[in-house]
């Protein structure tokens, strides 16, 4: 099997399978503007979001190191931030905080006095790396270029026993090939943390893990009585769907665990953390320099991203409802089979083709909390 695709080689050594411009607001009051931008562009696409105004601390922190992600992520030509002048947010502050591995620029509503200057010099701005985005052609790329996220959702036991050895399959194949893989390390994964922390040689991640897997960091008070507290930790189906799920990340060295927005520093399986909301955890694989995420579910999701193709991947079920929404179907076919099949979609979808989502255009962005905002 050929494990290459057509692509987009970046400046940096990343490779892009989409050649997107970004318009990204620093700030919520700057959303309007930027989609406004976007729509008036060819290959422009609006990251707008509710955050960016008063934030403090590590709220703050987040915000800001996702918007940089994103405006980063490989799939994205160029990237033009729009700010509106007074947030916390600062335009300025994030240029200062993204790599020059492509075109960036900024600007301002109050800068530039009010919306309807701000929206023409974006435009302008904008219209001038679509045509340059258009003239570029793929070229025949390594996978070692690529990142992948995968994301498990809404999975069930049925679905897992039947969709963890395919899974798990594919992340192999895909590390041993050179590229990167970004599982992501949801509540439902926790209880598998200290079967996860064998898997790595650095101390600091397999304790990490085995604190995870402990229950310390989802300990909650179950019963209050005559004055004392008592702990529930994870119960035994939690337990039993943690190890299933741990099955999809195959039998690779875990190299790392990921924060948010956090880039892995070495080639191979990194676990990175992911909030329970789809929109939310995909933005954060995208922030994290994702190519490409396979979400693995019980059946297709409603929702994907706006910077990173979403290849849904579900079992074989009698109800075919949500048929329309999935890229792959795991049968019982040998695994063998089915992991090539599922790579040489995932190839297929980095060369250009759209997945479902991207055909229905379903994709969002949102940046989670960590704190109060104000």
């Amino acid at each position: 099997m050929d494990y290459s695709f057509n692509g987009y080689k970046r400046n940096d050594g990343k490779a892009g399978i989409r050649n997107h411009i970004g318009v990204i607001c620093s700030v919520v009051c700057s959303s309007v503007v930027a989609r406004e931008i976007a729509e008036k562009v060819p290959g422009a696409v609006p990251f707008v979001h509710g955050n960016g105004c008063a934030q403090l601390g590590d709220d703050f922190k987040l915000t800001k190191n996702m918007v940089a992600g994103v405006a980063d992520n490989p799939n994205l030509y160029a990237s033009l931030l729009v700010g509106l002048g007074c947030e916390t947010n600062q335009v300025s502050g994030l240029l200062e905080s993204i790599p020059k591995n492509k075109p960036i620029k900024g600007i301002g509503i109050q800068q530039l006095a009010g919306g309807g200057n701000t929206i023409n010099r974006g435009v302008e701005i904008a219209e001038q790396w679509s045509r340059e985005a258009a003239s570029q052609q793929r070229k025949r790329l390594p996978i070692s270029s690529l990142s992948v996220g995968i994301l498990p959702v809404d999975l069930d036991e049925d679905s897992l026993e039947k969709a963890a050895p395919v899974i798990g399959g594919v992340v192999d194949r895909l590390v041993e090939h050179g590229a990167n893989v970004l599982f992501g390390l949801s509540q439902s994964l926790e209880p598998a943390g200290l079967l996860l922390s064998q898997r790595s040689d650095d101390e600091e991640v397999s304790n990490r893990l085995k604190r995870a897997g402990e229950g310390l960091q989802r300990r909650r008070w179950k019963e209050v009585s005559n004055g004392s507290l008592s702990l529930d930790n994870f119960s035994e189906p939690e337990q039993t769907l943690a190890r299933l799920e741990a099955e999809m990340t195959g039998i690779q060295t875990i190299k790392s665990v990921l924060g948010y927005s956090e880039i892995p520093a070495d080639k191979g399986l990194h676990l990175i953390t992911v909030p329970t909301n789809i929109v939310e955890a995909l933005s954060n694989m995208a922030s994290s320099g994702c190519n490409l995420v396979l979400i693995v579910s019980n059946r297709g999701v409603l929702t994907g991203s706006l910077a990173l193709p979403c290849m849904t991947i579900a079992p074989q079920h009698q109800n075919e409802a949500f048929d329309e929404l999935i890229d792959y179907t795991v049968t019982s076919e040998p695994v063998s089979l089915q992991v090539e099949a599922v790579i040489s979609e995932f190839l297929e979808i980095c060369s250009g083709k759209q997945t479902c989502l991207e055909q229905l255009e379903l994709g969002e962005f949102s940046i989670p909390h960590v704190g109060t905002t104000f």
